[in-house]
């Protein structure tokens, strides 16, 4: 199937008052009802994570896939082959100018920079969002998502999968209870190296003809198009594009107890790993410490930490699980006053230790869920309430990661954050990271 024919930003702006793409600019558009029946969505991007979350959007029973939108056309070969139905889009701006109406939702597997812009766009025009991890990239946008889906009603989910997973469920339901007593630290850690701790080479070459990289860069800094840098996956490594280790996982790790403490919010953070190189790439070997807020099933103010790269958990948190190869390459420990909790990443069932050693009470499992189908039934109303991971729960947890990502951009400082503010007291370095603004031409109105 062949793109729709382009339309360029500027002629998009000048034009949008004629046309129904109004909407995600001027923000008319309210909240839009259930669909009945048959739920039709909209996909943004047409490989990598975007083609997972495509097809497991599909093992929902009555969803149809009408378009995608995707910048390089040399990925879009497998999404002709299986859906010769769906319309293709290069910009996705025009998808949603053409086929807004014909849709009830929309499914976001981009870059992270491109995250908010397209969710604020597709809400604006009443769309339910399903995003991927993390929300957004910046405080702001986290934020601002979480409070239009509100005000509009709108059902929302972040692409977190691994939170309906058995084991995931079943360590939130332990903390609850207070399986560990009352939480007093708590260590997540990954070994991945989104990063670089070398400068990026130049380059003059130009990039492939399948790729419209003005429409990658979108409203983030124009600059170079570099081989194997940026597009197709390494722009996780990138600052203003991606959000490095951090950010790629720790919307998945931090999950269990994130959900099983009751959401708490940070009071300080701080980075103790090395400095970004420059300004292009997030550091290696990430270590953020965080003092979060106590609540009823902590005690009190606690501690916690996370580990990427080469970074791991001291001797006293592996002392909490008997040896080192008890803590998870990737994964969390929770110690409590009366155990510990480690919490395996990627939907084994959690361990409980006591004393250091591996408990033999019987752990009961929570069945695990879909966590696309969970996002569907809620539109339909299937279910009651909101989607397990929606923006109300997602935004906050987005917020942490994101604390910690700022917090790396500024080493060696300790960061102090107004929750409800949304802001750092007494940092204008750390402020100016909060918001940082879209390339000229493609603002989105609302964020």
């Amino acid at each position: 199937m062949t793109p729709e024919p382009m339309t360029s930003r500027r002629r998009f702006l000048k034009t949008a008052s004629a046309t129904t793409l109004a909407a995600p600019w001027i923000g008319w558009k309210t909240a839009s009802g259930a669909p009945s029946g048959n739920l039709r969505f909209a996909n943004f991007g047409a490989n990598g994570r975007a083609w997972g979350d495509l097809t497991e959007m599909l093992q929902a029973p009555n969803t149809t896939l009408v378009a995608v939108a995707e910048v390089d056309l040399a990925r879009t070969d497998k999404l002709k082959e299986a859906h010769p139905d769906a319309r293709i889009f290069q910009d996705w701006r025009e998808l949603l100018d053409k086929v807004h109406s014909e849709i009830d939702a929309v499914v976001i597997g981009t870059p992270d920079h491109m995250h908010a812009p397209i969710a604020m766009a597709a809400m604006q025009l009443g769309k339910h969002v399903y995003c991927e991890k993390p929300l957004t990239r910046t405080l702001h946008e986290s934020r601002r998502l979480r409070e239009f889906a509100a005000e509009k009603g709108l059902m929302s989910q972040m692409g977190i999968q691994v939170a309906s997973s058995s084991g995931n469920q079943t360590a939130v339901k332990l903390l609850q209870s207070g399986i560990v007593g009352k939480v007093k630290e708590v260590h997540s850690m990954c070994p991945k190296s989104w990063g670089a701790m070398t400068a990026l080479p130049d380059s003059n070459e130009a990039p492939p003809e399948t790729l419209d990289w003005d429409k990658w860069i979108g409203v983030g800094k124009m600059r170079k198009f570099i081989p194997r840098e940026f597009h197709p996956s390494n722009w996780r490594k990138r600052i203003g594009y991606g959000t490095g280790t951090l950010g790629d996982m720790g919307c998945h790790i931090y999950h269990p107890w994130f959900m099983g403490l009751g959401k708490p919010t940070t009071l300080t953070v701080s980075s103790l790993g090395p400095a970004p190189v420059d300004g292009d790439s997030w550091p290696l070997d990430g270590k953020v410490h965080h003092r979060m807020k106590g609540n009823a099933l902590t005690d009190g103010d606690f501690d916690f930490t996370w580990y990427d790269g080469a970074q791991r958990p001291p001797a006293h948190v592996i002392a909490a699980v008997g040896t080192a190869e008890n803590v998870p390459s990737t994964g969390s420990v929770v110690i409590g006053t009366t155990g510990t909790l480690a919490i395996p990443h990627g939907g084994g069932l959690p361990k409980i230790y006591r004393d250091g050693v591996l408990s033999t009470e019987v752990i009961e499992a929570v069945e695990a869920g879909h966590h696309h189908k969970n996002f569907a039934d809620a539109i339909r109303g299937d279910i009651p309430g909101k989607p397990l991971t929606n923006f109300d729960y997602s935004g906050p947890m987005t917020e942490a990661v994101l604390l910690g990502t700022v917090a790396m951009r500024l080493p060696g400082e300790t960061l102090k954050w107004d929750e409800a503010a949304g802001t750092f007291v007494g940092s204008d370095a750390a402020n100016a990271l909060i918001h940082e603004k879209y390339r000229e031409g493609w603002e989105v109105k609302g964020i």
